[in-house]
Protein backbone atom coordinates (compact mmCIF):
# COMPACT_ATOMS: atom_id res chain seq x y z
CA UNK A 1 0.00 0.00 0.00
CA UNK A 2 1.21 3.48 -1.15
CA UNK A 3 2.72 5.83 2.30
CA UNK A 4 1.64 8.79 0.16
CA UNK A 5 -0.62 11.35 1.68
CA UNK A 6 -1.48 13.49 -1.46
CA UNK A 7 -4.59 15.98 -1.50
CA UNK A 8 -5.38 17.68 -4.77
CA UNK A 9 -7.31 21.32 -4.79
CA UNK A 10 -10.46 20.72 -6.20
CA UNK A 11 -10.23 22.98 -8.95
CA UNK A 12 -11.22 20.69 -12.49
CA UNK A 13 -15.12 21.11 -13.37
CA UNK A 14 -16.54 18.16 -14.08
CA UNK A 15 -18.12 19.94 -17.61
CA UNK A 16 -16.61 22.94 -20.04
CA UNK A 17 -17.95 24.33 -23.19
CA UNK A 18 -16.40 23.30 -26.61
CA UNK A 19 -14.80 26.41 -27.91
CA UNK A 20 -12.18 27.64 -25.71
CA UNK A 21 -9.07 25.58 -24.25
CA UNK A 22 -9.45 25.32 -20.36
CA UNK A 23 -6.38 26.52 -18.15
CA UNK A 24 -5.96 24.27 -15.46
CA UNK A 25 -3.87 26.04 -12.14
CA UNK A 26 -3.60 22.91 -10.63
CA UNK A 27 -2.30 22.27 -6.97
CA UNK A 28 -1.81 20.44 -3.75
CA UNK A 29 0.32 19.10 -1.89
CA UNK A 30 2.21 15.60 -1.41
CA UNK A 31 4.44 14.13 0.65
CA UNK A 32 5.73 10.53 1.92
CA UNK A 33 8.12 9.82 5.35
CA UNK A 34 11.58 10.80 4.62
CA UNK A 35 11.53 11.84 0.95
CA UNK A 36 10.72 14.68 -0.99
CA UNK A 37 9.06 15.42 -4.39
CA UNK A 38 11.65 15.65 -7.20
CA UNK A 39 8.85 16.37 -9.85
CA UNK A 40 5.08 16.40 -10.13
CA UNK A 41 3.40 16.09 -13.47
CA UNK A 42 -0.03 16.96 -14.76
CA UNK A 43 -0.68 14.64 -17.89
CA UNK A 44 -3.41 15.22 -19.87
CA UNK A 45 -3.61 12.83 -23.35
CA UNK A 46 0.04 13.02 -24.99
CA UNK A 47 0.38 16.43 -22.83
CA UNK A 48 2.86 16.69 -19.78
CA UNK A 49 2.59 19.87 -17.53
CA UNK A 50 5.61 20.08 -15.02
CA UNK A 51 4.56 21.47 -11.94
CA UNK A 52 6.36 25.45 -11.53
CA UNK A 53 6.13 25.53 -7.77
CA UNK A 54 7.56 22.34 -6.19
CA UNK A 55 8.04 21.51 -2.41
CA UNK A 56 5.67 24.84 -1.54
CA UNK A 57 4.74 25.59 1.65
CA UNK A 58 1.49 24.46 2.72
CA UNK A 59 0.56 25.13 6.20
CA UNK A 60 -3.24 23.06 5.56
CA UNK A 61 -1.27 19.87 5.05
CA UNK A 62 -0.52 19.87 8.68
CA UNK A 63 -3.46 18.84 9.98
CA UNK A 64 -4.04 15.62 7.73
CA UNK A 65 -0.70 14.87 8.17
CA UNK A 66 -1.11 14.73 11.80
CA UNK A 67 -4.43 12.74 11.32
CA UNK A 68 -2.24 10.10 9.28
CA UNK A 69 0.19 9.92 12.20
CA UNK A 70 3.19 11.44 9.77
CA UNK A 71 5.56 14.09 11.01
CA UNK A 72 4.08 17.50 9.84
CA UNK A 73 6.24 18.31 6.53
CA UNK A 74 4.93 21.45 5.22
CA UNK A 75 7.24 22.49 2.41
CA UNK A 76 5.09 19.57 -0.03
CA UNK A 77 3.05 21.60 -1.73
CA UNK A 78 3.38 22.10 -5.69
CA UNK A 79 1.07 23.68 -8.34
CA UNK A 80 1.03 24.07 -12.31
CA UNK A 81 -0.81 24.77 -15.45
CA UNK A 82 -2.05 22.54 -17.34
CA UNK A 83 -4.27 23.05 -20.75
CA UNK A 84 -7.26 20.77 -21.98
CA UNK A 85 -7.45 21.49 -25.45
CA UNK A 86 -11.03 22.11 -26.85
CA UNK A 87 -12.77 19.60 -28.49
CA UNK A 88 -15.76 18.44 -29.67
CA UNK A 89 -18.94 18.43 -27.82
CA UNK A 90 -19.82 15.08 -26.36
CA UNK A 91 -16.13 14.38 -25.42
CA UNK A 92 -14.32 13.45 -22.58
CA UNK A 93 -10.69 13.95 -21.42
CA UNK A 94 -9.24 13.04 -18.49
CA UNK A 95 -5.96 13.80 -15.80
CA UNK A 96 -3.44 11.92 -14.37
CA UNK A 97 -0.77 13.59 -11.75
CA UNK A 98 2.35 11.61 -11.78
CA UNK A 99 4.87 12.37 -8.82
CA UNK A 100 8.51 11.41 -8.46
CA UNK A 101 10.00 11.24 -5.25
CA UNK A 102 13.53 11.97 -4.42
CA UNK A 103 14.12 7.74 -3.67
CA UNK A 104 13.23 7.24 -7.36
CA UNK A 105 9.84 6.13 -6.31
CA UNK A 106 7.35 7.16 -9.23
CA UNK A 107 3.45 7.05 -8.82
CA UNK A 108 0.77 8.09 -10.95
CA UNK A 109 -2.76 9.04 -9.52
CA UNK A 110 -5.92 10.01 -11.50
CA UNK A 111 -6.53 13.31 -11.40
CA UNK A 112 -10.16 13.51 -12.78
CA UNK A 113 -12.43 13.66 -16.01
CA UNK A 114 -14.04 16.49 -17.68
CA UNK A 115 -16.75 16.01 -20.06
CA UNK A 116 -17.56 18.83 -23.04
CA UNK A 117 -20.84 20.28 -23.42
CA UNK A 118 -22.88 22.79 -24.64
CA UNK A 119 -22.80 26.63 -22.89
CA UNK A 120 -25.77 27.89 -23.30
CA UNK A 121 -27.24 26.03 -20.49
CA UNK A 122 -24.61 23.51 -18.48
CA UNK A 123 -25.77 21.04 -16.26
CA UNK A 124 -25.32 21.21 -12.75
CA UNK A 125 -22.99 19.41 -11.27
CA UNK A 126 -25.39 16.63 -9.61
CA UNK A 127 -28.98 16.70 -10.51
CA UNK A 128 -30.79 19.50 -9.01
CA UNK A 129 -32.60 19.62 -5.76
CA UNK A 130 -36.41 19.54 -5.98
CA UNK A 131 -38.01 22.61 -6.28
CA UNK A 132 -40.85 23.77 -3.47
CA UNK A 133 -44.26 23.07 -5.04
CA UNK A 134 -45.51 26.81 -6.11
CA UNK A 135 -48.20 28.12 -8.78
CA UNK A 136 -45.92 28.73 -11.78
CA UNK A 137 -45.47 32.12 -12.59
CA UNK A 138 -46.43 33.78 -15.65
CA UNK A 139 -44.36 33.65 -18.64
CA UNK A 140 -43.60 37.46 -19.33
CA UNK A 141 -41.16 38.40 -21.58
CA UNK A 142 -39.01 41.56 -21.04
CA UNK A 143 -40.34 44.39 -21.64
CA UNK A 144 -39.81 45.81 -25.03
CA UNK A 145 -37.71 48.41 -25.93
CA UNK A 146 -34.13 48.65 -25.64
CA UNK A 147 -31.24 46.48 -25.73
CA UNK A 148 -31.61 43.36 -23.91
CA UNK A 149 -29.60 42.97 -20.34
CA UNK A 150 -28.61 39.72 -18.52
CA UNK A 151 -28.59 40.20 -15.49
CA UNK A 152 -26.22 37.38 -13.54
CA UNK A 153 -27.07 36.88 -9.94
CA UNK A 154 -25.63 34.42 -7.69
CA UNK A 155 -27.44 33.41 -4.37
CA UNK A 156 -26.45 31.05 -1.44
CA UNK A 157 -28.77 31.42 1.49
CA UNK A 158 -29.76 34.94 1.40
CA UNK A 159 -31.12 37.32 4.11
CA UNK A 160 -34.98 37.16 3.75
CA UNK A 161 -34.93 41.60 3.88
CA UNK A 162 -31.93 42.05 2.33
CA UNK A 163 -32.86 39.92 -0.84
CA UNK A 164 -36.16 40.76 -1.54
CA UNK A 165 -35.07 44.80 -1.20
CA UNK A 166 -32.80 43.77 -3.94
CA UNK A 167 -35.24 42.36 -5.60
CA UNK A 168 -37.33 45.09 -5.88
CA UNK A 169 -34.76 47.33 -6.67
CA UNK A 170 -34.05 45.23 -9.80
CA UNK A 171 -37.58 45.25 -10.93
CA UNK A 172 -37.41 49.22 -10.26
CA UNK A 173 -34.95 49.67 -13.06
CA UNK A 174 -35.80 52.77 -15.27
CA UNK A 175 -34.49 50.51 -18.40
CA UNK A 176 -36.74 47.67 -18.26
CA UNK A 177 -35.94 44.88 -20.89
CA UNK A 178 -33.82 42.83 -18.91
CA UNK A 179 -33.95 38.89 -17.24
CA UNK A 180 -32.65 37.95 -14.27
CA UNK A 181 -30.75 34.66 -13.95
CA UNK A 182 -30.65 33.15 -10.83
CA UNK A 183 -28.23 30.92 -9.94
CA UNK A 184 -28.82 29.69 -6.55
CA UNK A 185 -25.88 27.93 -5.19
CA UNK A 186 -27.83 24.63 -3.23
CA UNK A 187 -29.14 27.34 -0.41
CA UNK A 188 -31.77 25.08 1.92
CA UNK A 189 -34.92 24.34 1.44
CA UNK A 190 -36.21 27.65 3.24
CA UNK A 191 -34.02 29.84 1.39
CA UNK A 192 -34.84 28.63 -1.69
CA UNK A 193 -38.54 28.89 -0.77
CA UNK A 194 -37.77 32.90 -0.18
CA UNK A 195 -35.90 33.26 -3.31
CA UNK A 196 -38.90 31.81 -5.46
CA UNK A 197 -41.64 33.30 -3.65
CA UNK A 198 -39.64 36.96 -4.34
CA UNK A 199 -39.34 36.34 -7.71
CA UNK A 200 -42.98 35.19 -8.27
CA UNK A 201 -45.29 36.62 -10.56
CA UNK A 202 -42.73 38.28 -12.97
CA UNK A 203 -41.30 35.74 -15.75
CA UNK A 204 -37.79 37.92 -15.84
CA UNK A 205 -36.51 36.35 -12.90
CA UNK A 206 -36.01 32.60 -13.91
CA UNK A 207 -34.23 30.98 -10.68
CA UNK A 208 -32.30 27.84 -10.64
CA UNK A 209 -30.62 25.80 -7.86
CA UNK A 210 -27.32 23.67 -8.14
CA UNK A 211 -27.78 19.86 -6.58
CA UNK A 212 -24.05 20.89 -4.92
CA UNK A 213 -22.55 23.66 -3.66
CA UNK A 214 -19.78 25.44 -6.11
CA UNK A 215 -18.79 28.43 -4.47
CA UNK A 216 -19.46 32.00 -6.02
CA UNK A 217 -16.75 31.80 -8.60
CA UNK A 218 -17.97 29.17 -10.32
CA UNK A 219 -21.47 29.78 -9.31
CA UNK A 220 -21.08 32.71 -11.59
CA UNK A 221 -19.96 31.08 -14.41
CA UNK A 222 -22.67 29.16 -14.08
CA UNK A 223 -25.21 31.72 -14.34
CA UNK A 224 -23.17 33.82 -17.04
CA UNK A 225 -23.39 30.06 -19.25
CA UNK A 226 -27.26 30.80 -19.30
CA UNK A 227 -26.90 34.15 -20.84
CA UNK A 228 -29.53 34.38 -23.87
CA UNK A 229 -28.15 34.74 -27.13
CA UNK A 230 -30.48 37.85 -28.00
CA UNK A 231 -28.73 39.41 -24.61
CA UNK A 232 -26.20 42.54 -25.92
CA UNK A 233 -25.67 43.27 -22.53
CA UNK A 234 -24.86 41.31 -19.10
CA UNK A 235 -24.41 42.69 -15.68
CA UNK A 236 -23.75 41.01 -12.47
CA UNK A 237 -25.48 40.54 -9.32
CA UNK A 238 -24.85 40.57 -5.67
CA UNK A 239 -27.82 39.30 -3.81
CA UNK A 240 -27.79 41.60 -0.84
CA UNK A 241 -26.82 44.85 -2.31
CA UNK A 242 -29.49 47.46 -3.69
CA UNK A 243 -29.49 49.31 -7.20
CA UNK A 244 -30.64 53.05 -7.96
CA UNK A 245 -33.22 53.03 -10.28
CA UNK A 246 -30.53 54.32 -13.18
CA UNK A 247 -28.49 51.85 -12.63
CA UNK A 248 -28.76 50.16 -16.10
CA UNK A 249 -29.78 52.79 -17.76
CA UNK A 250 -26.89 54.60 -16.94
CA UNK A 251 -23.83 51.70 -17.63
CA UNK A 252 -26.03 50.64 -21.46
CA UNK A 253 -25.72 54.33 -22.39
CA UNK A 254 -22.20 54.38 -21.37
CA UNK A 255 -21.27 51.86 -23.44
CA UNK A 256 -23.84 52.62 -26.35
CA UNK A 257 -22.72 56.81 -26.72
CA UNK A 258 -19.18 55.77 -27.32
CA UNK A 259 -17.69 55.51 -30.97
CA UNK A 260 -17.62 52.14 -32.32
CA UNK A 261 -14.80 49.46 -30.92
CA UNK A 262 -15.47 51.80 -27.32
CA UNK A 263 -15.87 50.68 -24.40
CA UNK A 264 -16.67 46.98 -23.59
CA UNK A 265 -17.17 47.42 -20.11
CA UNK A 266 -18.43 50.37 -17.37
CA UNK A 267 -18.64 50.04 -14.21
CA UNK A 268 -19.99 52.79 -11.58
CA UNK A 269 -19.63 53.94 -8.05
CA UNK A 270 -21.48 53.07 -4.95
CA UNK A 271 -22.52 53.91 -1.54
CA UNK A 272 -20.99 51.77 0.92
CA UNK A 273 -24.25 50.82 4.08
CA UNK A 274 -24.35 48.57 6.81
CA UNK A 275 -27.10 45.96 7.06
CA UNK A 276 -29.40 48.58 8.98
CA UNK A 277 -29.21 50.57 6.10
CA UNK A 278 -26.83 53.12 7.67
CA UNK A 279 -24.37 54.93 5.50
CA UNK A 280 -20.33 54.06 6.12
CA UNK A 281 -18.92 55.57 3.24
CA UNK A 282 -20.50 57.91 0.53
CA UNK A 283 -18.07 56.07 -1.80
CA UNK A 284 -16.59 52.60 -2.48
CA UNK A 285 -13.72 54.21 -3.83
CA UNK A 286 -11.89 56.61 -2.19
CA UNK A 287 -10.54 57.91 -5.12
CA UNK A 288 -9.69 55.28 -7.39
CA UNK A 289 -6.59 53.84 -5.80
CA UNK A 290 -5.88 51.51 -8.96
CA UNK A 291 -5.90 51.83 -13.09
CA UNK A 292 -8.86 50.11 -14.35
CA UNK A 293 -8.26 51.26 -17.50
CA UNK A 294 -4.49 48.74 -17.75
CA UNK A 295 -4.20 44.87 -17.96
CA UNK A 296 -1.35 45.61 -16.12
CA UNK A 297 -2.66 47.25 -13.31
CA UNK A 298 -5.94 44.94 -13.21
CA UNK A 299 -4.00 41.65 -13.42
CA UNK A 300 -2.31 42.80 -10.30
CA UNK A 301 -5.11 44.53 -8.22
CA UNK A 302 -8.61 44.48 -9.32
CA UNK A 303 -10.57 47.97 -9.33
CA UNK A 304 -13.47 46.62 -10.86
CA UNK A 305 -17.04 45.74 -8.56
CA UNK A 306 -18.94 43.10 -10.01
CA UNK A 307 -21.91 44.21 -8.46
CA UNK A 308 -21.41 47.11 -10.24
CA UNK A 309 -20.29 46.50 -13.85
CA UNK A 310 -21.88 45.55 -17.10
CA UNK A 311 -20.21 44.80 -20.22
CA UNK A 312 -21.29 43.59 -23.90
CA UNK A 313 -22.35 39.95 -24.28
CA UNK A 314 -19.23 39.85 -26.90
CA UNK A 315 -17.02 39.50 -24.27
CA UNK A 316 -18.36 35.70 -22.89
CA UNK A 317 -16.53 34.59 -25.96
CA UNK A 318 -13.04 35.21 -24.66
CA UNK A 319 -14.36 34.87 -20.55
CA UNK A 320 -16.11 31.20 -20.79
CA UNK A 321 -14.92 28.66 -19.47
CA UNK A 322 -13.17 30.52 -16.30
CA UNK A 323 -9.45 29.20 -16.11
CA UNK A 324 -10.28 25.99 -13.57
CA UNK A 325 -8.63 26.82 -9.91
CA UNK A 326 -9.35 25.23 -6.85
CA UNK A 327 -7.92 27.81 -4.51
CA UNK A 328 -9.08 31.55 -4.29
CA UNK A 329 -10.31 33.35 -7.13
CA UNK A 330 -13.17 36.25 -7.95
CA UNK A 331 -15.38 36.46 -10.95
CA UNK A 332 -15.42 39.88 -11.26
CA UNK A 333 -11.39 39.89 -11.17
CA UNK A 334 -11.43 37.69 -14.66
CA UNK A 335 -13.82 39.44 -16.18
CA UNK A 336 -12.39 43.23 -15.83
CA UNK A 337 -9.07 41.20 -17.04
CA UNK A 338 -10.82 40.04 -19.90
CA UNK A 339 -12.05 43.60 -20.64
CA UNK A 340 -9.32 45.18 -20.62
CA UNK A 341 -7.06 42.50 -22.97
CA UNK A 342 -10.24 42.92 -25.11
CA UNK A 343 -10.61 46.50 -24.74
CA UNK A 344 -11.33 49.50 -23.03
CA UNK A 345 -12.91 50.04 -19.86
CA UNK A 346 -15.20 52.91 -18.59
CA UNK A 347 -15.83 54.47 -15.03
CA UNK A 348 -19.19 56.31 -14.27
CA UNK A 349 -18.26 58.16 -10.13
CA UNK A 350 -21.38 58.74 -9.87
CA UNK A 351 -23.21 56.61 -7.37
CA UNK A 352 -25.67 53.62 -8.78
CA UNK A 353 -26.52 52.20 -5.58
CA UNK A 354 -25.67 50.88 -2.21
CA UNK A 355 -23.06 48.08 -1.82
CA UNK A 356 -24.38 46.22 2.19
CA UNK A 357 -21.20 45.54 4.08
CA UNK A 358 -21.73 42.73 6.40
CA UNK A 359 -20.12 39.95 8.06
CA UNK A 360 -20.87 37.55 5.41
CA UNK A 361 -19.69 39.19 2.61
CA UNK A 362 -16.74 37.34 0.39
CA UNK A 363 -14.95 40.50 -0.07
CA UNK A 364 -16.32 43.45 1.33
CA UNK A 365 -15.30 47.28 1.26
CA UNK A 366 -12.00 48.45 3.28
CA UNK A 367 -10.52 51.79 3.71
CA UNK A 368 -7.66 53.13 2.02
CA UNK A 369 -5.08 51.43 3.72
CA UNK A 370 -2.16 54.26 3.48
CA UNK A 371 1.20 54.38 5.18
CA UNK A 372 -0.44 51.62 7.52
CA UNK A 373 -0.19 48.64 5.12
CA UNK A 374 3.36 50.27 3.55
CA UNK A 375 4.41 49.83 7.35
CA UNK A 376 2.76 46.39 7.89
CA UNK A 377 4.29 44.81 4.68
CA UNK A 378 7.69 46.77 5.06
CA UNK A 379 7.98 45.48 8.59
CA UNK A 380 7.11 41.35 7.89
CA UNK A 381 9.90 41.31 5.01
CA UNK A 382 12.17 42.39 7.43
CA UNK A 383 11.33 40.06 9.96
CA UNK A 384 10.80 37.18 7.23
CA UNK A 385 13.69 35.16 8.16
CA UNK A 386 12.74 35.10 12.14
CA UNK A 387 8.82 34.45 11.09
CA UNK A 388 10.33 31.49 9.11
CA UNK A 389 12.00 30.45 11.65
CA UNK A 390 9.71 30.33 14.14
CA UNK A 391 7.26 28.60 11.86
CA UNK A 392 9.60 25.46 11.74
CA UNK A 393 7.86 24.42 15.53
CA UNK A 394 4.18 23.69 15.95
CA UNK A 395 4.28 26.17 18.84
CA UNK A 396 4.87 28.91 16.93
CA UNK A 397 2.65 27.98 14.02
CA UNK A 398 -0.44 28.27 16.02
CA UNK A 399 0.61 31.35 17.46
CA UNK A 400 1.08 32.45 14.23
CA UNK A 401 -1.60 30.85 12.10
CA UNK A 402 -3.61 34.18 11.66
CA UNK A 403 -0.71 36.12 10.39
CA UNK A 404 1.33 33.33 8.11
CA UNK A 405 -2.16 32.29 6.51
CA UNK A 406 -2.53 36.29 5.48
CA UNK A 407 1.03 36.70 4.59
CA UNK A 408 1.83 33.29 3.46
CA UNK A 409 -1.22 31.02 1.90
CA UNK A 410 -3.53 33.83 0.57
CA UNK A 411 -0.53 35.18 -1.17
CA UNK A 412 0.25 31.71 -2.42
CA UNK A 413 -3.17 31.06 -3.85
CA UNK A 414 -3.49 34.46 -5.73
CA UNK A 415 0.13 33.92 -7.41
CA UNK A 416 -1.52 30.47 -8.99
CA UNK A 417 -4.74 32.30 -9.69
CA UNK A 418 -2.83 35.44 -11.60
CA UNK A 419 -1.27 32.59 -13.28
CA UNK A 420 -4.11 30.53 -14.50
CA UNK A 421 -5.27 34.41 -15.85
CA UNK A 422 -2.36 35.03 -17.51
CA UNK A 423 -2.18 32.06 -19.78
CA UNK A 424 -5.98 31.94 -20.39
CA UNK A 425 -5.23 35.79 -21.67
CA UNK A 426 -2.12 34.79 -23.50
CA UNK A 427 -3.88 31.99 -25.13
CA UNK A 428 -7.73 33.50 -25.85
CA UNK A 429 -6.11 37.26 -27.29
CA UNK A 430 -4.54 38.58 -30.47
CA UNK A 431 -2.18 41.16 -29.37
CA UNK A 432 -0.77 43.22 -32.07
CA UNK A 433 2.57 44.96 -32.08
CA UNK A 434 3.76 47.84 -30.95
CA UNK A 435 4.29 49.48 -27.56
CA UNK A 436 0.59 48.65 -26.32
CA UNK A 437 0.84 44.83 -27.58
CA UNK A 438 4.41 44.84 -25.75
CA UNK A 439 2.53 46.41 -22.54
CA UNK A 440 0.20 43.77 -22.52
CA UNK A 441 2.79 41.00 -22.88
CA UNK A 442 4.40 42.29 -19.86
CA UNK A 443 1.53 42.18 -17.92
CA UNK A 444 1.14 38.62 -18.42
CA UNK A 445 4.78 37.76 -18.24
CA UNK A 446 4.98 38.99 -14.46
CA UNK A 447 2.81 35.88 -13.55
CA UNK A 448 3.75 33.27 -16.18
CA UNK A 449 5.66 30.22 -14.80
CA UNK A 450 9.19 30.87 -14.96
CA UNK A 451 12.71 31.70 -13.46
CA UNK A 452 13.24 33.70 -10.56
CA UNK A 453 9.70 34.87 -9.93
CA UNK A 454 10.34 37.14 -7.12
CA UNK A 455 12.80 38.99 -9.36
CA UNK A 456 9.58 39.56 -11.85
CA UNK A 457 7.49 40.59 -8.78
CA UNK A 458 10.31 42.83 -7.87
CA UNK A 459 10.50 44.72 -11.49
CA UNK A 460 6.50 45.10 -11.15
CA UNK A 461 6.98 47.25 -8.19
CA UNK A 462 9.52 48.82 -9.21
CA UNK A 463 7.87 49.89 -12.84
CA UNK A 464 7.41 53.22 -13.69
CA UNK A 465 3.71 54.61 -14.85
CA UNK A 466 0.44 55.57 -13.16
CA UNK A 467 -0.48 52.04 -11.71
CA UNK A 468 -1.68 53.56 -8.12
CA UNK A 469 -1.43 52.73 -4.26
CA UNK A 470 -3.47 49.15 -4.67
CA UNK A 471 -1.27 47.85 -7.62
CA UNK A 472 2.19 48.58 -5.49
CA UNK A 473 0.11 47.11 -2.22
CA UNK A 474 -0.80 43.60 -4.00
CA UNK A 475 2.70 43.79 -5.55
CA UNK A 476 4.50 44.33 -2.38
CA UNK A 477 2.14 41.93 -0.29
CA UNK A 478 2.80 39.41 -3.17
CA UNK A 479 6.32 40.03 -3.22
CA UNK A 480 6.49 39.58 1.04
CA UNK A 481 4.80 36.35 0.82
CA UNK A 482 6.33 34.86 -1.84
CA UNK A 483 10.05 35.42 0.51
CA UNK A 484 8.42 34.35 3.84
CA UNK A 485 7.53 31.40 2.07
CA UNK A 486 10.43 30.51 0.37
CA UNK A 487 11.98 31.11 3.43
CA UNK A 488 9.88 28.70 5.66
CA UNK A 489 10.28 26.24 2.93
CA UNK A 490 14.10 26.39 2.77
CA UNK A 491 14.57 25.89 6.98
CA UNK A 492 12.49 22.72 6.66
CA UNK A 493 14.25 21.03 3.75
CA UNK A 494 17.49 21.76 5.88
CA UNK A 495 15.88 20.81 9.39
CA UNK A 496 17.09 17.09 9.42
CA UNK A 497 14.56 14.05 9.37
CA UNK A 498 13.13 13.51 13.03
CA UNK A 499 13.16 10.00 14.61
CA UNK A 500 9.49 9.32 12.97
CA UNK A 501 10.58 10.06 10.08
CA UNK A 502 13.65 7.91 9.66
Amino acid sequence: MSATLLHLDPGLPPRVPPHNDLVWGFSGWACRPGVRLSAATMVVGAARFPAAGLNTLRLDAEAAQRRHGVEPDLACGFWGLATLPASAEGGTQSAVLALEWTDGTREEWPAGTVAVTDTALPPPAEPPLAEPPLAEPPENAPAAGGPLVAIAMATYNPDRALFRAQIESIRSQTHERWVCLIEDDGSDDAHWQDIIEATSGDGRFRPLRNGVNLGFYRNFERALGRVPAEAEFVALADQDDRWAPGRLAALVAALESGPAGGPILAFGNMRVVDGAGRVVSETFWPGLDSRHDSLDALLMANAVTGCACLFRASLLRQALPFPALGRLAYHDHWIACCAAAEGTIAYLPQSLGDYVQHGANSLGYRRRPGLRLAAKLSAALALAPALALAAQSAAGRRRLAGSLKLLVSVPDAELVCRAAFAETLRRRTAWGGGSEGDAQRTATDTFLPGPRPGRRLLAALLRRGPRGRAFRGVAARLLTGLVIGRLTGLLARLRPPSAAER
